[in-house]
């Protein structure tokens, strides 16, 4: 199959015209040696009335004719957004320059390996060749030479050959027209081009880059927002290869501001903008695909997530809370640590075990690295709803596109996170989760699908997914920058039809007439500009790729119009790209619509404050000023920067634009996490109280241990709707133009997926008992009971039934069991603590992160038992900072480090401790502090409430067996001082 090019489409003849027509043959000089180039007359007079000729022709807005100019080169700039085939035009400007004015020594830039890759499989591709020279008639063919990175080796250092074919192509060959391609990291990491101590040269040029520079080149920059006029490739260009002319070609240019404070305007820094082909004009002329968006809503309704980022040697777990609208949170839990540390929804789960890529929670599930889940922990995982959602919408579009006349293979892309979540890991054991949960998926859609064909019509489709069931491994693969040192075979293999074969990847059967399956692609960001392909139809994000990322670029790989079997690109209707995001990205819509109608062109203006400011400046009246501004046409009546005159409006006044001034800016390094210092001195002052709050105590139940009372609860709680459907539900929005002719959104129809996650009866069981303490006998004599007496309930013995179950429970266990309990002092001994070794004597020091996750300068008081001001809120860090004379010692007690038993299940560990004296220091007095950053008791969770009641019956019982110790709450409104004050009173 060959992918048929199109000669003449209007949207790419004008880019090929704009560029081409700027130009007249008066404009060159015939070129003084063989290997040059024309030598282009910089008449900037001359140059900049034809760009203003092809500007008006192409209806280029006057926000951005104002910024013509020329400098010591000539720059043009086409904009095309990505799908409208970029590498086409300038492959035909290409041409088109040789053919009119004899232009044949191009270089053409690209900034990364990926698109360098694609640039030379199509320069270089037999079929195109045919096409520019048999179809569009050039009588002449590109001379490709591509600049490649090269080892180090000893002894004599060989010029580059790539250059010398390149310097050495005569002019006088018309029907050669010499090309060198090259990526951005070779301009500046390589020293390649720019060495002299080569074994020999090209027409008397030991240096590549001085060879180069003496053909008077044409540059073709690709994707020039990654080439910015102040990295060092852009300088690389313009200072040593010193080009004639240099031609940007992209969907996104740099940006650039201008003005200052109310003035202060950021613009896209095009100069001599010949071209548009904007977004909002791509989607309105159907010369991309237009855009379905589709996100499943939170279960918990909290538009927050989970996702397990690295398993550190089955030590530590490292997770990254995901809130919608907000800055992400790094945590690390080891064994035993609690997940609702992280989020209070996961009160009560703790981790039972780590492994390789793996750890097990308490509620009995297993999550791996580079999951994502939801914050209500019972849900299947989020991720596998994503993937399902993704399979369902690429076969109805497969479905649609196999019943054509000429069928259209339809592909899906995923862009995951953790490579080692779709390869398995060298050495280990373990498949990786997320393709084994794809192919599980696929499969039980091909099972799905399969049944409701008809043998008869269907019989081609039929065929295609009874290939796809028998070799399901062969539906997908991967690519990953890892693969670029793989040796392993399949890999390679996949590898080669992804990259470098799209031929094959559009093919429905091979050469050999045999079905080819492969349609499903998983990659990280590594396929992301330069690698497309035109019949991408979904793309599923299942990883992060940061808030402020363009959204064009993140939906740009599935944006190309679809090719049929034949090769044929369909231009005649109307495709939908499918962008499946989870919740957090929920408004990818609006700010994909927004950003295209951002890139529309508009003015601005100045205010009048500035203009006095500015005459201020420059010693006159503001009126005259004014007049000046306005009889140079620089502005208009209303203070509005005439568009056409902006640049050379703030080339003559400058101080009417902005700039930073040196050190504006400062890097401050992220201060690495230390160890603290515990203060011995200190700590012999707090020892008994620490030894006395660290003993072990059990909680007792009154009425529990009456004959069928806790049965009778059970089953009551099993009758308050345990046993329900899970469902989700998607939201999908479609990208359209609106009545305004600018974009808009519109609501379409989204699924909704009823989850069911069966689970063996012993297993459910086993899961309470697990979460509840509860005996599982007890349990199974309460579910009977309540299966005999409620016959019509249909009970579901799943993953959610568990959760509904914990969680009623742990309700009933604060409504009912407070008041209702007792401590009793355990016969334990005293073990090493956060402070404390096993014999007693103190730590040297504890991590930071025990302490607090913030930092106040200075030095603490001598009574602070921390050599270190760390705290979590600003109410502790008043605690810390306050300075009471009534106050003995004090510190921050360690996180988690306590173990108070509570009604919830879950343990308790208060904030701060106090030893305190009356100011005629007649009594000593210890005092227990739990800090609470809320305005009200009644803003306290239920759960956080029942916590303190008990601890306030802990520590009555530590009085009544002896030690005498003071619990207070303290909420936002109440300083330590008033607390302590109140207790001595």
């Amino acid at each position: 199959m060959e992918l048929i090019l199109k000669n003449g489409l209007p949207h790419q003849a004008k880019g090929v015209n704009a560029i081409s027509s700027v130009f007249k043959p008066d404009n060159f000089s015939p070129n003084k040696l063989y290997y040059t180039n024309p030598i282009l007359e910089l008449d900037k007079e001359v140059l900049l009335e034809q760009i203003k000729q092809v500007q008006t022709l192409n209806k280029i807005h006057p926000e951005y004719t104002g910024l013509n100019t020329i400098g010591n080169y000539l720059n043009l700039d086409i904009k095309m957004e990505t799908g409208t085939g970029k590498t086409y035009v300038y492959t035909s400007t290409i041409f088109e320059l040789h053919k009119r004015y004899k232009i044949n020594k191009f270089i053409v830039v690209v900034p990364t390996l990926p698109i360098k890759a694609g640039a030379k499989q199509f320069l270089s591709d037999p079929y195109v060749k045919k096409h520019f020279k048999d179809v569009c008639g050039y009588n002449a063919e590109i001379d490709l030479q591509v600049l490649e990175s090269v080892k180090k080796k000893k002894g004599k250092q060989y010029f580059p050959s790539v250059v010398r074919e390149f310097v050495s192509g005569s002019s006088q060959n018309t029907n050669k027209i010499q090309v060198m391609l090259t990526n951005m990291a070779l301009l500046t990491n390589s020293k390649i081009l720019t060495k002299n101590d080569y074994d020999s040269g090209v027409e008397d040029f030991f240096k590549p880059v001085d060879a180069i520079k003496a053909t008077l080149p044409f540059v073709i920059i690709d994707e020039p927002h990654r080439f910015s006029k102040q990295q060092k490739a852009f300088s690389f260009i313009t200072e040593q290869i010193q080009p004639q002319c240099i031609i940007r070609y992209g969907a996104t240019f740099p940006s650039k501001t201008i003005g200052r404070g109310k003035n202060k305007k950021t613009l896209k820094d095009y100069q001599n903008l010949v071209y548009d082909l904007n977004a909002c004009d791509s989607f309105n002329q159907s010369l991309i695909k237009g855009i379905a968006k589709e996100h499943f809503e939170p279960l918990s309704k909290k538009d927050d997530k989970v996702k397990i980022m690295n398993i550190d040697s089955k030590s530590s777990v490292k997770l990254n809370y995901i809130k919608k609208d907000s800055s992400s949170k790094s945590y690390s839990l080891s064994k035993g640590d609690s997940l609702s540390i992280i989020s209070e929804q996961f009160e009560g789960i703790t981790i039972d075990a780590i492994g390789n890529n793996y750890f097990e929670l308490s509620n009995g599930q297993t999550k791996y690295q580079g999951e994502e889940f939801s914050t209500d922990i019972y849900s299947s995982s989020y991720q596998e709803q994503m993937l399902k959602l993704a399979i369902d919408r690429h076969f109805e579009t497969e479905r649609i596109n196999f019943d054509r006349r000429f069928k259209i293979k339809t592909l899906a892309l995923f862009f995951i996170d953790d490579i080692y979540s779709y390869r398995k890991k060298d050495n280990s054991d373990k498949e990786p989760y997320l393709k084994l949960t794809f192919e599980r998926l696929l499969l039980e859609k091909i099972d799905e699908v399969l049944p409701t064909l008809s043998k008869t019509n269907d019989k081609e489709y039929i065929e295609y997914l009874e290939a796809s069931k028998k070799d399901i491994s062969n539906c997908h693969a991967g690519y990953f920058s890892q693969d670029n040192s793989d040796k392993d075979d399949d890999i390679a293999k996949e590898v080669k039809e992804i990259l470098h074969d799209k031929k094959s990847l559009l093919s429905i059967k091979t050469n050999e007439g045999e079905i080819n399956p492969r349609r499903f692609l998983f990659s990280k960001w590594t396929l992301k500009e330069g690698w497309d392909n035109p019949n991408v139809f979904t793309i599923t994000k299942l990883r992060s790729s940061g808030s402020e990322n363009s959204k064009l670029q993140e939906v740009g790989r599935g944006l190309r119009l679809p090719v049929d079997e034949n090769g044929n690109r369909i231009s005649n209707e109307e495709f939908k790209l499918n962008y499946i995001i989870d919740f957090t990205e929920a408004d990818f819509a609006e700010k994909l619509v927004k950003e295209i109608n951002d890139d529309l062109p508009k003015g601005f203006a100045i205010t009048e404050e500035k203009l006095n400011e500015v005459a201020k400046k420059l010693s006159i009246e503001p009126d005259d000023l004014f007049i000046e501004l306005l009889t140079k046409k620089y502005i208009d009546r209303k203070y509005n920067i005439v568009i056409e005159n902006t640049g050379k409006f703030f080339e003559e006044y400058p101080d009417f634009s902005i700039g930073l001034k040196p050190n504006t800016i400062v890097d401050r390094n992220e201060k690495v996490a230390k160890k603290i210092k515990i203060r011995a001195s200190v700590y012999s002052e707090l020892k008994e109280l620490w030894e006395a709050i660290n003993q072990k105590y059990i909680i007792y139940y009154d009425d529990l241990e009456k004959e069928e009372y806790l049965k009778n609860q059970l089953v009551a709680i099993f009758k308050d709707d345990v046993f329900t459907d899970v469902v989700l539900s998607s939201k999908r929005q479609v990208v359209a133009t609106t009545d305004e002719n600018i974009m808009g959104t519109y609501e379409s129809g989204g699924v909704q997926y009823t989850i069911d996650k069966t689970i063996p009866y012993s297993e459910f069981l086993k899961r309470i008992n697990k979460q509840t303490n509860l005996p599982i006998k007890l349990i199974n004599e309460a579910l009977i009971n309540f299966s005999e007496n409620n016959k019509d309930t249909e009970i579901k013995i799943n993953e959610f039934s568990v959760a509904n179950f914990v969680s009623k429970f742990s309700d009933w266990k604060i409504n009912n069991l407070e008041g209702q309990f007792t401590y009793k002092k355990s016969s334990l001994s005293l073990k090493s603590t956060a402070l404390t070794y096993a014999d007693g004597s103190p730590k040297n020091e504890i991590t930071q992160g025990r302490i607090g996750t913030k930092f106040e300068e200075g030095t603490p008081t001598a009574k602070y038992l921390y050599d270190t001001y760390a705290y979590d809120s600003p109410l502790e860090k008043d605690n810390i900072l306050a300075d009471i004379s009534e106050v003995i010692v004090y510190g921050k007690i360690p996180r988690s480090s306590l173990a108070i038993p509570t009604i919830t299940g879950q343990s308790y560990s208060p904030d701060f401790m106090y030893v305190v004296k009356k100011k005629n220091g007649e009594k000593t007095l210890n005092i227990i502090v739990e800090t609470k950053d809320v305005d009200n008791q009644s803003t306290l969770r239920a759960i956080e409430d029942a916590k303190i009641n008990c601890a306030k019956e802990f520590f009555k019982q530590l009085t009544i067996d002896g030690y005498t110790v003071k619990f207070e709450e303290q909420i936002r409104n109440k300083k330590i001082k008033q607390i302590i004050d109140e207790v001595l009173a």
